[in-house]
């Protein structure tokens, strides 16, 4: 069993010689540093559970080091000992991270109360994140499991009906057809609902972060297109593209962003009026590159489009539930922008149309 390590930080090394003594009785292995910085270098070099930290030291104060601690590891623990105690202290030391504040002076059970406080809390954060991964691991093993035991068979009956469609298994009657047909059709359905939810448990966010790299905007969009001209071609559906030549280009993962576009031009078309028109354009702010689909199609109701991100999730509209869908393509496309540190946002009313925009960093110009 480990035992809990706490890190000390204070110039004055009676201080520190104190702290280190009063918690060496309860069995907390201590370690003690002079300043802020060497403290940080201590931090990085070694891991600790909880860091006791003076407020007031030169070259780098305790804000400052619980501050640079939270951006470093905000599971750490972190109490600012301070001889300046007031409610406008702590509420600041609250917003930099820190867990508690300890006034000067102290009492030896002062210390030992909110140290035991602060390690009992980083022991219950430990424990709920070993449950939510443990919980995350299980989901997906038994997502990937039974979507695999569904698609195999499910893909048989599918080649079946596409037999039987062929008149190789003998002619068919009008009926026998549209029924097949009409079967073949919820088939089709299911099986985009088991790849959708196979997408949905296969991405993961510190995945994708790792796989950014920097991308000319326009043959992403070129990409996502692949393939959709049809659709739109079918629908009469008119499709027009404008990204200026020079809009720096956009640190991406490749096929994930792809994917995400394609989903939202599909949309695009899918729940657009006959002749309608989808346009993809492109503008650069200060941040970002800002990528807007916008059509000429159904349109959302305000009430709905905080929940159009949820998973399964369907219109009301009676004209969007006519549309064969998984409710998974949006909560789909959120969770890969959300990887790339991005977000969708979207402005619509019903019978006017939608502009689905989505925000992603751009390449930093030297």
């Amino acid at each position: 069993m480990a035992y809990p390590k706490v890190l000390v930080i204070d110039d004055e090394e009676i201080s520190r010689i104190s702290c280190e003594r009063i918690l060496k009785r309860i069995g907390i292995e201590t370690t003690k540093a002079g300043s802020g910085r060497e403290g940080l270098d201590l931090l990085l070099a070694e891991p600790h559970d909880l860091v006791l930290v003076d407020l007031k030291m030169p070259e780098m104060d305790g804000m400052e080091v619980a501050r640079r601690i939270r951006d470093y590891d905000p599971n750490i623990v972190t109490i600012i000992i301070t001889g300046y105690a007031t409610i406008e202290t702590a509420v600041t030391a609250i917003k930099e991270g820190a867990y508690d504040y300890l006034p000067k002076p102290f009492t030896p059970d002062e210390l030992v109360i909110v140290v035991q406080r602060g390690l009992e809390k980083r022991r219950l954060d430990r424990e709920s994140q070993a449950l939510r991964q443990e919980k995350e691991a299980m989901e997906r093993n038994f997502v990937t499991m039974v979507t695999h035991q569904l698609r195999s068979p499910l893909g048989a009956i599918y080649q079946y009906f596409e037999v039987l469609l062929s008149d190789l298994g003998g002619d068919l009657s009008k009926i026998q057809r549209e029924m097949i047909e009409r079967a073949r059709e919820r088939l089709d359905g299911l099986l985009q609902l088991i790849n959708d939810w196979l997408d949905m448990n296969r991405i993961q966010t510190g995945d994708i972060a790792h796989r950014l790299e920097a991308c000319p905007l326009s043959s992403c969009v070129s990409a996502a297109l692949a393939g959709l001209e049809m659709a739109a071609m079918e629908k009469g559906i008119k499709l027009s593209v404008n990204i200026p030549q020079d809009l720096p280009r956009v640190c991406i993962d490749r096929n994930t962003f792809r994917e995400v576009l394609s989903n939202l031009i599909a949309n695009a078309i899918k729940y657009n009026r006959p002749e309608g028109k989808v346009c993809i354009s492109a503008c650069e702010t200060k941040d970002c590159v800002v990528v807007a689909i916008e059509d000429t199609g159904l349109g959302i109701d305000e009430k709905e489009i905080p929940f159009i991100f949820e998973q399964f999730y369907r219109s009301k509209s009676k004209a969007v539930r006519q549309q064969q869908g998984t409710g998974l393509g949006l909560a789909i496309a959120q969770k890969i922008i959300r990887a790339h540190r991005g977000k969708i946002e979207v402005q619509s009313r019903p019978g006017e149309g939608s502009i689905f925009s989505v925000y992603v960093d751009k390449e930093r110009r030297e």
